[in-house]
């Protein structure tokens, strides 16, 4: 799947030089060509469909933030699953209270911060650490514990370093309504490429939350929508035309999803994340969206 421009849209890029069509589009499967490039193994395709070797935006850096969109139960937690365990180090914030799909992701649930001395240590040492930090929340004073705990998770990152942060439906944490914790995460997100600390934000919606969490993130990965004024915020924060952003949206297949990269000239990639089942991924279908 491609789609191409020989001259720009209006407000678009220009061209190639010699007026050579942009590749716009690229269809990666997940798990030999998606994870390998945003691990950076992958730098180049060959689509069966062009005799071009389109190369592929720069891989996922420390330091670098990416951004999750998209509706309740469509995916995100398993998209983001599938990428955080290419780092080393994963503090994910589950303000939900046991998030079902997190869950699945094998990975070890604390309920307070700093983790235990154990953890620490193991992290001293290099060894790799992903870690769940949420717990029950369904009483009023289960709700007010498990708010201090999502922003002492939030906290530790910062003044740790190093880390990779997974903050699960960033508008529930940032509501004045609910968690009010978006100036942290907001600071997060200005702040936290010194340290080579990356944040990973998932949301249902641009118009929902902070713009930081588009406009800081170097990628932003789109589920399908047809809400035109959410293409076009998302867009406008990733330098792009929203008509070519549109038009890849509106061909996406079931359960795939779109990843646009901050670099303008670079393809946007699409991908569908397989399911979740114990600590492995296997092949897409409705359940796991």
């Amino acid at each position: 799947m491609s789609i191409t421009h020989a001259t720009p849209p209006p407000g678009g890029t220009p061209p190639d030089p010699g007026g050579t069509p942009r590749i716009h589009v690229v269809w990666l499967d997940w798990d030999t060509e998606y994870l390998p490039w945003a691990e950076g193994k992958l730098r180049h395709v060959s689509p069966s469909w062009t005799t071009e070797r389109v190369r592929l935006p720069p891989p996922w850096a420390p330091g670098a933030h990416w951004a999750l969109i998209g509706p309740t139960g469509e995916g995100k937690s398993t998209h983001a699953v599938g990428l955080l365990r290419l780092r080393k180090w994963v503090l994910a914030l589950d303000p939900k209270g046991e998030d079902d799909t997190l869950q699945a992701s094998g990975w070890q649930r604390i309920t307070s911060l700093p983790p235990p001395r154990r953890m620490q240590k193991d992290v001293q040492e290099g060894k790799p650490m992903r870690l769940l930090v949420g717990g029950q929340a369904r009483t009023d004073q289960e709700d007010i514990a498990l708010q201090k705990l999502m922003r002492d998770g939030i906290t530790y990152c910062r003044h740790s370093g190093g880390w990779t942060l997974y903050v699960d439906e960033f508008e529930l944490l940032s509501s004045q309504r609910m968690f009010k914790l978006g100036p942290n995460i907001e600071r997060m997100l200005i702040t936290a490429r010194r340290d080579k600390t990356s944040v990973v934000t998932s949301f249902q919606a641009a118009a929902w939350v902070s713009k930081h969490a588009t406009r800081q993130a170097t990628y932003a990965t789109m589920w399908p929508t047809r809400d035109r004024n959410m293409v076009k915020a998302v867009a406008e924060a990733m330098g792009r035309d929203w008509r070519s952003v549109a038009a890849a949206i509106d061909l996406l297949p079931p359960f795939h999803t779109l990843t646009i990269p901050k670099q303008i000239r670079a393809p946007m990639l699409i991908t569908s994340a397989p399911k979740i089942t114990g600590s492995r991924q296997t092949e897409p279908g409705p359940s796991s969206q």
